[in-house]
């Protein structure tokens, strides 16, 4: 990840984040070539999906009057087997908008 992005993340966009929301975004900057699973971030944050499946709906920018609405955080990357259901799901993935565009 680029230095700008980097500065872009930690300056503007994670202050007006919630911590939950932070924290879930935090597993895709360390992991930036992997996508998640709702289960797998379940997993590896070791949350509950309850906990989980909100955070993700919103940095999709999915909910009335979300800030994120027309340039989500994070976008449906692809169908596949999840790592820790091994059912088809939706992987998610950091928009790749936002790398280019810083914020």
């Amino acid at each position: 990840m680029q230095p700008t992005s980097l500065e872009a993340y930690f300056g503007e966009v994670l202050p007006k984040l919630t911590q939950m929301q932070n924290e879930v975004l935090k597993i895709f900057y360390e992991n930036s070539t992997l996508d998640f699973t709702n289960m797998e971030l379940a997993d590896e944050l070791g949350w509950s999906i309850n906990r989980v499946t909100p955070r993700v709906y919103e940095l999709r920018g999915e909910g009335k009057n979300n800030p994120l609405k027309h340039n989500p955080l994070l976008i449906e990357n692809r169908r596949r087997p999840c790592r820790v259901t091994k059912r088809t799901a939706i992987a998610w993935a950091f928009n790749p908008d936002r790398k280019r565009n810083r914020w």
